[in-house]
């Protein structure tokens, strides 16, 4: 028996540290290869010229970045897990949408250069976006929202918390149902001592989220049917992250929803499809003024 309790345990620290390791090497392959100033200079190759605003919570700050003018209609990204707010410089590169709207990104918390902490709770994640939507509206002005996979479950509080903020809201890959978000295995190890000592803060705090989504979640159920915001749900068949079948769980809850279901879409959309995020954002423009 001990033998057998010893073997386990070999096998999962072994298991710990080829995850560890292959994560810290594409961790640090991603930062080398688009960290903040080296996207900055990539936008500027297209005439993009991101700028940059501070946006204060309490005794932090959230890193912002707006592209065009500011008296367009405005459209707010909600990147993933982890993530950061340039993995949609491929939209913002879009030469006919920046001259029809005002693009918005940030880093969430735990990442890039926003200083408030890592958040289990979508509610607190959720207060944040607000706190942009805050700064960015004019007058009474709604905005467009867009998340990207775990940025989705943090749009879906956000409709819950925030309905009267929001003109549009665009779910892309989203983290959406208790059942398939409950954390795996890997995010269980990687909770434990050694882990937690040898990983990236990124992937501290985006194991830290994930391992109470599911949880934060299945308290949105009931509340969900409540939401009137028009939205729109891109989802692909090929995500290898998040199931197709999570848009037929959400349907069940949320009767309001456009969707755009495809059987050759990945999960990556924001890299692999840019075009497809474009085009939802000017259709659900025109169907809203």
């Amino acid at each position: 028996m001990r033998r057998k309790i010893k073997s386990v345990f070999i096998v999962l620290s072994i298991a710990i540290v080829i995850i560890a390791g292959a994560s810290i090497f594409l961790l640090q392959k991603m930062r080398s290869t688009f960290n903040d100033q080296n996207v900055i200079d990539e936008l500027l190759t297209y005439n993009v010229v991101p700028k940059t605003e501070f946006v204060s919570f309490g005794n932090y700050s959230i890193h912002t970045k707006h592209i065009g003018d500011l008296s367009f209609p405005k459209v707010l990204f909600i990147h993933g897990s982890p993530g950061y707010w340039f993995d949609f410089k491929k939209v913002f590169a879009d030469a006919e949408l920046r001259e029809q709207f005002c693009l918005i990104s940030f880093d969430r918390p735990g990442y890039g250069k926003t200083s408030v902490p890592a958040m289990r709770s979508l509610s607190n994640q959720a207060r944040v976006a607000a706190k942009i939507l805050e700064h960015y509206a004019q007058k009474d002005e709604k905005i467009i929202v867009l998340g990207h996979s775990f940025g989705g479950a943090v749009l879906e509080q956000l409709l819950i918390d925030y309905p009267d903020k929001i003109k549009h809201a665009i779910y892309v890959a989203p983290c959406l149902s208790p059942e398939y978000q409950e954390a795996k295995w890997y995010n269980i190890l990687a909770a434990g001592g050694i882990p937690q000592r040898i990983l990236p803060h990124e992937l501290k705090n985006s194991n830290k989220e994930m391992m109470d989504l599911s949880v934060c979640l299945m308290k949105n159920e009931s509340r969900i049917s409540a939401i009137d915001v028009p939205t729109t749900y891109i989802q692909g068949k090929k995500d290898i992250l998040v199931p197709f079948r999570t848009l037929d769980y959400y349907q069940k809850y949320h009767s309001n929803v456009n969707s755009i279901l495809l059987d050759d879409l990945d999960h990556f959309v924001p890299w692999s499809r840019p075009d497809l995020i474009v085009e939802t954002i000017q259709n659900v423009n025109q169907q809203t003024k």
